[in-house]
């Protein structure tokens, strides 16, 4: 249980901590893993922050050794999961295309780590999938259903493949004796410079309206200035017809093929659920990942106490920010030995008081989000459950307070509730 106190509200903008979340939003590969970055906790329990760092350290590890984790985009199935639960309910294809991108990865993941090299080198990543079994012929009978495009395979159900055979045969037959007519029409000089288009799902002439009476056929419709109107010939209304009832015989039959199907995903609503949380924790961790390779990133030794023992640290917003430009950043050392609780600072202006200062609070932060930092392996990081900042000008004219009375408030405000 998190018993985390920050103090003033926008505790985070004061110390930037938001611009690092945005670049881990950035990062994500999910809107879902955005979401998850953007109710970011900031936890208490040093085993919690010591497996979460864990995590982020073997991503980046197998990131550095090309191991190439298999994590691509993926998209939210809550809704989709919702209206499986219902009795009956039939997914639509759009549907089942990301229960089966989802499946895809999570059986991409489960095979990453049938190494024995993979699985002892990434113990806490595969922790995560661990939890939650698979089941490889929940994702046969999708992908004996849908291909790799996301369509209906041919061969979904016999049925469907006798009458796909069926169209691509009298399209064929349609396709000759449409020519045909064409052709004869053409010389007779009875078409438009088009000669042909579509209406209302049929395949028709283009007929200037002074020839329409010459070319058998049902008129479908006519241009906007009425100077073309557009026949389906005599010859092949059978054709279109019988084309229009296999179009709706396959309909039938793809209902039915994804009826059978959301009858066979229907009991493992709550599996997948799991598949998909896992997802976002290895999004919400690849973008750690990102973010630890981009400022050299590591994971501190963590003391389950308040402590102050960086080495070798870097603010991690101006290290990326020199980083783009070439300039050299200074990294600073920083413990607090025995008692010490107190440090004052001093300095000429523009001396990096002010940033060391908000360095403390931001590593801190990162570190108890499970964030690997810009320093030395060998800084010491406590746990503190209750952050203060006062920074800068705190002049309130709603309250009547000047900067200084600003101080004095928030000083108190401190004082009484820091343990």
């Amino acid at each position: 249980m998190n018993n985390i106190q920050l103090v003033p509200n926008d505790l985070f903008q004061k110390l930037e901590f938001d611009k690092i979340l945005d670049l881990l939003i950035e990062n994500c590969l999910g809107e879902l893993g955005k979401e998850a970055i953007r109710n970011q906790v900031i936890y208490t329990e040093i085993t919690t922050i010591g497996r979460l760092l864990k995590e982020v350290n073997e991503y980046k590890f197998s990131i550095e050794e090309r191991h190439n984790f298999p994590l691509r985009n993926y998209e939210d199935l809550a809704e989709d999961l919702k209206m499986l639960d219902i009795p009956n309910y039939v997914l639509a294809i759009e549907g089942l295309q990301r229960v089966n991108i989802v499946l895809l990865q999570i059986a991409d993941i489960f095979k990453f780590f049938e190494k024995t090299s993979h699985r002892e080198a990434y113990p806490t990543l595969h922790a995560i999938i661990k939890k939650v079994r698979f089941d490889a012929d929940l994702q046969k009978e999708i992908v004996r259903v849908i291909d790799e495009e996301g369509a209906i395979r041919p061969d979904a159900s016999a049925e469907l493949q006798r009458i796909r055979k069926r169209t691509v045969s009298k399209k064929k037959e349609l396709d000759r004796k449409f020519r045909s007519i064409i052709n004869d029409n053409q010389a007779k000089g009875y078409l438009s410079e088009n000669l042909e288009a579509y209406r209302n799902g049929r395949r028709v002439l283009s007929v200037p309206a002074e020839h329409k009476r010459k070319v058998r056929g049902i008129i479908h419709d006519e241009s906007a200035t009425g100077k073309t109107v557009f026949i389906e010939p005599d010859a092949i209304i059978d054709i279109n017809n019988e084309l229009f009832n296999l179009e709706s015989e396959e309909n039938r039959e793809i209902y039915k093929i994804l009826k059978a199907l959301s009858e066979i995903l229907r009991p493992y609503t709550v599996v997948m659920r799991n598949y998909q949380l896992a997802l976002i924790e290895y999004d919400v961790i690849q973008s750690k990942a990102v973010l630890a390779r981009q400022m050299n990133g590591v994971m501190p030794q963590l003391k389950d106490k308040p402590h102050i023992g960086w080495q070798e640290a870097f603010h991690p917003l101006l290290l990326l920010k020199n980083k783009k430009v070439g300039q050299k950043t200074i990294p600073f050392d920083l413990a607090f030995l025995h008692e010490n609780r107190i440090l004052v600072l001093s300095g000429p202006n523009a001396g990096g008081k002010s940033i060391s200062m908000k360095s403390i609070g931001l590593l801190q932060l990162m570190v108890q989000s499970g964030i690997l930092v810009p320093a030395k392996p060998s800084s010491e990081v406590g746990v503190f459950e209750k952050f203060f900042a006062d920074i800068g000008d705190q002049q309130s004219l709603e309250d009547d307070l000047s900067t200084y009375s600003s101080r004095l408030r928030n000083a108190k405000l401190f004082v009484e509730n820091a343990n």
